[in-house]
């Protein structure tokens, strides 16, 4: 198999990439390669500003948790609105008539 060897864009070390994978980074001209030893200073400096634990908060657990409740009281409210509206209405059927007939 061949192996195809890139510069690392931060310190120049030759980052070894095999197979067609390399090929294709080589063949489209990916300059922004970055060995591992580069990568691992990188994770770890942005370990240390505390960078990436920013990035990793969302929402509170207990925000997450509102918003299935907020739907099922949403979902229970439109029922009900539904079958109020629903009884209060008669439908023309089951309307009795203004007054009577004259065919009769």
């Amino acid at each position: 198999m061949a192996v195809f060897s890139l510069l690392c864009s931060s310190c120049g070390t030759p980052v070894e990439i095999p197979g067609r994978y390399g090929f294709k980074l080589k063949s489209a001209g990916v300059t922004n390669t970055v060995c591992t030893q580069c990568r691992q200073g990188a994770f770890l400096a942005s370990r240390r500003d505390n960078i990436s634990g920013q990035i990793a908060l969302g929402p509170s657990p207990g925000r997450r948790r509102l918003i299935p409740l907020v739907a099922a009281v949403a979902a229970s409210a439109l029922l009900i609105a539904g079958v109020v509206w629903r009884s209060a209405v008669p439908t023309a059927q089951e309307a009795l008539p203004v007054s009577e007939s004259p065919s009769r």
